[in-house]
């Protein structure tokens, strides 16, 4: 073999490992297998996961339905990004659903790890009184649809992952939604907004920042003559991008547990965008000062107060810091 197609045979690996990861939920069982094998082989550098949902026109997403969901794609992603490749697979995460009346119980598991993109036109019925889902044809044009570049769930991922590609302090979507406080509490009422198309995916947030902030404010943190510009929440805490170096390396596997698995994709996945394993933020006071006592809401301790320096906290909002009080 020459070196021309050595080097060509390594690049269109490489570019098989940006792979997105769709996750098709909803369709009845004889649509959704057919779906899933005419995807694959349309679209052999794309990966497609879920689950046949009841056959039955009614509420689609029960608790069992759900986890099932979770575990199809969740196992999977956590896997795949835990080996440790270049390029992060799967690059992206859309879930693709047929609407129902509860379908917020499905949306609420996966939270702001996925990029929603609701088939309405399957919920539809025909004349005889059934969902469009149980029609082949029209199931499987529609998630065609969903999946082109053009589409309107994917033109908001391609926003999406624009803004997460420069893992900058003044970029709000990479924030920990449970632990950057506002007037109204937390970020996740926010965060809500976006994931029910309430908020444009190019809204940035400007009225909770971000703010200058020099050496001067905060010496430990800031470099003289540096400026830098985090997001600072009503508490005078400023949530600074930790340096690349202090990233923990790759993501380890999750344990089999549904709120593990969930866990962890919180960790590498916001709105369907990839997040670089171990990105998170170095919350400390605005004006240099010590914690003093200030209440995080870590995922796995529950609420903690620290008189630390700083803490470490990530996009799941695991908070890491050197000592602390758990609050009863």
């Amino acid at each position: 073999m020459s070196k021309n197609k050595k080097k060509k045979k390594s690049a269109v690996i490489k570019s098989a490992g940006a792979q997105p990861l769709f996750i098709i939920a909803g369709l009845p069982q004889a649509v959704h297998s057919r779906c899933i094998e005419a995807l694959e082989k349309r679209y052999p550098h794309m990966i497609f996961k879920g689950a046949p949902a009841t056959s039955v026109d009614a509420a689609l997403y029960s608790k069992p339905y759900i986890e099932t969901l979770v575990r199809s794609a969740g196992e999977f992603a956590v896997r795949r990004r835990s080996n440790g490749n270049e390029q992060p697979t799967p690059a992206s995460l859309t879930l693709i659903f047929v609407p129902a009346i509860d379908q917020e119980f499905l949306l609420k598991t996966f939270d702001f790890t996925v990029m929603p993109s609701p088939l309405s036109a399957l919920a539809v019925r025909d004349e005889r009184g059934a969902q469009l889902r149980h029609q082949l044809e029209i199931a499987l044009e529609e998630i065609i649809q969903a999946i082109k570049a053009s589409s309107h769930a994917q033109l908001s991922l391609a926003e999406v992952r624009r803004r997460l590609s420069y893992q900058s302090d003044n970029e709000a979507l990479l924030l920990p939604p449970a632990n950057f406080m506002t007037a109204d509490g937390d970020l996740r009422a926010a965060f809500r907004e976006f994931r029910e198309g309430k908020r444009s995916w190019t809204d940035r947030l400007a009225h909770l920042g971000p703010t200058d902030l020099k050496h001067e404010d905060v010496p430990s943190r800031i470099k003289k003559q540096q400026t830098r510009r985090p997001f600072v929440d009503v508490r005078g805490m400023a949530y600074f991008i930790a340096h690349p170096n202090a990233y923990d390396g790759q993501a380890r596997e999750a344990d089999n547990t549904l709120p593990e698995i969930l866990s962890k994709l919180q960790t590498l996945f916001r709105f369907g965008g990839s997040v670089v394993s171990g990105l998170h933020h170095d919350a400390q006071r605005s004006d240099g000062s010590r914690l003093g006592g200030a209440m995080f809401h870590c995922s796995e301790k529950g609420p903690i107060r620290s008189n630390e320096g700083y803490a470490n906290v990530y996009p799941n909002d695991f908070v890491r810091v050197a000592s602390y009080d758990e609050v009863k």
